[in-house]
């Protein structure tokens, strides 16, 4: 860990260690294509128009900023301070002198302390801490900072998430109830840079979460795409809430992936590069809008809506959300939904270079698409196809 530009090593922690564990498995599917199935045929074809649109622009996320840290607070200059701070049975914030602070175990903050926190509402808070882990036996359920339990609106700001390449995850969020995370520096994860899922299809968020300026890169296994879907996602989201100015690169499966509870959330600002699909929309993703993602050009499917698949009962992952205002320079598709796909928009999108289809729509629902630009898919590709996988 680096305090105020000060190298550090190891340091684990947990957030809000209260209440049970959620289960960690992953609802993902496996691959990030689908098998051929039987099922009736889809629509019939829309007729298809090229607008003309101009650059899509994407905002580009903040660096984690200096600030002041808090006058009042306990201040600590050792790992054996930080571990008695957090152990006090005291809310309080905790000030961390430049240095090296590590320990076998991870830190655990039981009490809602505020670690390098500015004052403000009540709920534990990391700030302005850079975090570089080497040891899996040094975090929690493999996560460099883990929230969880009772730890509600629990903040992330200013910080940096460093894995190694060993460590499974940056950040992990099981309890998202008002959760923050804002200016945040992830790399080199085996699963996840950032993750917010409550890990439970039927999880209504009274809080949503608010994430802002993230930079997530290199989160991969060893052999890529060998969690066969179920992680190496930059950015994992499963619960309700609002995303704004991400970069995802370098990611093993997918740069962003939705599902689980993801109802009613918005994604905005995106670019993701070097990975296999771009925006993996899972079981179950509703209401969601995805606006101005800049996908490429080392991605093969900018985004790829799961399939109604009857092991999930049948429901579709992708049901009422919003592609618009994209620029998806993909190898193969640039956006691909597969059966099933219900009332899911695509608009004023833009697509080059693709060479099966800049929109595959295979069996789907009243899936629309409207003022998109195909001027630039490759020589034989078509802008729309209803063959599986996207095909010509």
């Amino acid at each position: 860990m680096v305090v105020n530009g000060k190298s550090a090593a190891a340091f684990g922690i947990v957030s809000g260690l209260v209440g049970a564990l959620l289960a960690v498995g992953q609802t993902g599917c496996a691959g990030a294509a689908s098998s051929a199935r039987d099922a009736p045929a889809g629509p019939p074809p829309q007729r298809v128009s090229s607008s003309k649109l101009g650059p899509v622009r994407v905002k580009t996320p903040v660096a984690p900023a200096r600030y002041s840290p808090p006058r009042r607070g306990l201040r600590v200059s050792s790992s054996r301070q930080l571990i008695a701070a957090l152990a006090d049975g005291r809310a309080e914030t905790i000030v961390l002198a430049p240095g090296r602070y590590d320990n076998g175990r991870p830190f655990s903050d039981r009490d809602g302390d505020r670690i390098y926190a500015n004052e403000g509402p009540p709920g534990a808070a990391i700030r302005g801490v850079r975090f570089s882990v080497a040891n899996r036996a040094k975090t929690f359920q493999g996560a460099i900072v883990h929230v969880w339990g009772s730890a509600r609106h629990a903040a992330v700001l200013d910080t940096w998430l460093d894995g190694n390449g060993v460590v499974d995850a940056g950040l992990v969020v099981r309890q998202p109830e008002g959760f923050v995370a804002r200016r945040i520096v992830a790399s080199s994860f085996r699963s996840y840079g950032v993750l917010v899922d409550p890990n439970r299809d039927d999880y209504l968020a009274r809080a949503p979460y608010v994430l802002t300026d993230l930079n997530v890169s290199r989160v991969t296994r060893r052999v890529l795409g060998s969690s066969d879907g179920t992680a190496e996602a930059c950015v994992w989201l499963g619960s309700t809430g609002s995303v704004r100015r991400v970069i995802a690169r370098r990611c093993g499966v997918s740069g962003i992936w939705t599902g689980t509870a993801n109802r009613g959330s918005s994604i905005e600002d995106a670019l993701v590069d070097r990975t296999r699909v771009g925006i993996y929309i899972e079981h179950f993703t509703t209401g969601t809008t995805f606006r101005r993602m800049r996908v490429g050009p080392n991605v093969a499917r900018g985004v790829n809506a799961e399939w109604a698949n009857q092991a999930r009962g049948g429901k579709p992952a992708s049901v009422d959300n919003v592609i618009e205002d994209g620029y998806f320079d993909t190898t193969v598709v640039g956006i691909y939904l597969d059966q099933g796909t219900t009332r899911t928009s695509v608009r004023r999108c833009k697509f080059v270079a693709q060479t099966r289809s800049a929109i595959g729509d295979y069996k789907g629902v009243g899936n629309r698409f409207s003022e998109n630009d195909f001027r630039g898919i490759a020589d034989g590709a078509v802008p729309i196809s209803y063959e599986y996988g996207g095909r010509r």
